[in-house]
């Protein structure tokens, strides 16, 4: 195998090396054009910001999008209902667009017709991987939009992508095996699965393998897992961040000292109550405004805690560092790399006359996630065993994610109790 330079370089070293100041000029440029775009083109923005009695043209630096609104994912649920399919944020009509994505809870989401975001690029080019890469990409490309925006970022760079998909273990290893594959995306439980499964067949995941670099993300990382991986295969592993409504908001360089915020987006650490920004280095929601063309966030929560630093990288890097994801301001939890909303089970769980209480409880076994749905029953004289099977069913379609029912005894689940309860440690 070729052997090629995976610790140095930059995708835009411009971009990625300017001084601060250049880049809040650069990102107060990009803004000045954007918003007043945005209040034209999307009714959801213009209500917005008239609701809010602020005129696009007076939002001139990062510094005034604190007169606007945060838009939160409940916010765009509401509006979509109200008016199908997209609340409003598009700009651009539906036979315009090149594809329509589907999230959980029949959520929709335009895709532009050029994919030209080089945001998840560069993340991909700082974890290591190079053109002349063979990638397996095992994020799903059943309706939802990351492994296609992951897929172009992988064009971007010039690597060859395999796109797996997620599932289907054992093949999986035959097509690492048999196409020398040397990048994986995906999440990191997953690669652990192709591991185990790999060493069950037989395998030398060092000797039979060629994989070099790993692009993870949707989970949590744990430290540990990541050592257990990147000894097994002898590759580097590498962190990343984002939303499918705001893309990329982070990634890991080589040295591993937080995660990079990428040039082409402003990311905002504020107070979940006040939505004003926060000191550097202190705790608040990471909100984001990206500069999509085709379906603007501006402002949008993401729900998850982190804090910011802007001392230097030893990489180059100049860019400000999310420092860690330390929680969520609210009881929406990911599982399998999916958000499970409060939301999404009520609605679920009301179409179910059987069910007088429930409470969702997740925990994690050998770094897989898992989710019970404890339920108390109105009537305990009701057939347990149909009933299991129609709700299991349906909270997999509803939910994109599987599930377990466990039917409790009257007064297990508390009368003020959280809706979404998680368990799981990490390190």
């Amino acid at each position: 195998m070729v052997q090629m330079d995976r610790s140095s370089g930059y995708f835009n070293e411009k971009r990625e090396t300017m001084y601060q100041e250049e880049r809040r000029d650069y990102l107060n440029g990009k803004l000045r054009e954007f918003i007043p775009y945005a209040y034209k083109h999307s009714r959801a923005v213009r209500e917005k910001l008239d609701a809010a009695k602020i005129k696009p043209e007076k939002i001139k630096t990062i510094e005034h999008l604190q007169q606007l609104p945060i838009i939160t994912k409940y916010d765009l649920v509401e509006m979509q209902k109200a008016k199908l399919p997209f609340g409003g944020f598009e700009t651009i009509p539906i036979d315009k667009l090149r594809r329509i994505y589907i999230l959980p809870g029949l959520i929709y989401e335009p895709g532009e017709w050029e994919y030209k975001d080089t945001r998840w690029a560069e993340g991909l080019y700082a974890c290591g991987f190079r053109s002349g890469d063979i990638a397996q990409n095992t994020f799903s490309y059943h309706m939802w939009p990351f492994a296609f925006m992951l897929d172009d970022s992988l064009k971007m760079l010039g690597c060859t992508t395999v796109p797996t998909g997620v599932g289907n273990t054992q093949m999986q290893v035959k097509i690492m095996h048999q196409l020398k594959v040397t990048g994986y995306v995906g999440t990191p439980s997953f690669l652990m699965s192709i591991a185990e499964r790999a060493e069950a067949m037989g395998f030398d995941l060092r000797k039979d393998f060629s994989l070099r670099v790993g692009f993870v993300g949707a989970e949590m990382l744990p430290e540990s897992l990541r050592g257990r991986l990147e000894g097994k295969f002898g590759m580097t592993i590498r962190q990343c961040y984002g939303t499918v409504d705001v893309g990329c908001l982070g990634y890991e360089c080589i040295e591993k000292q937080g995660m990079h915020v990428p040039d082409d987006v402003i990311v905002e650490i504020v107070d979940p109550d006040t939505g004003k920004r926060v000191p550097n280095g202190a705790t608040g929601e990471i909100v984001a405004t990206n500069f999509n063309r085709t379906f603007p966030m501006i402002r949008y929560g993401t729900g998850d805690l982190s804090f910011i630093s802007e001392e230097p990288c030893p990489c180059g890097r100049t860019s400000t560092r999310l420092m860690n994801i330390l929680g969520r301001t609210d009881q929406v939890t990911k599982v399998r790399g999916t958000f499970i909303h409060p939301w999404q089970t009520d609605e679920l769980m009301a179409k179910y006359p059987e069910v007088d209480k429930y409470q969702v409880v997740v925990t994690r076994s050998d770094y897989v996630d898992e989710m019970i749905f404890l339920v108390e029953l109105a009537d305990e004289s009701v057939d347990k065993a149909p009933l299991k099977r129609r709700l299991e069913k349906d909270l997999q379609e509803a939910l994109g994610v599987k599930g377990e029912v466990e039917f409790v005894a009257r007064g297990v689940i508390f009368d003020k109790h959280k809706k979404i309860e998680d368990k799981r440690k990490w390190e």
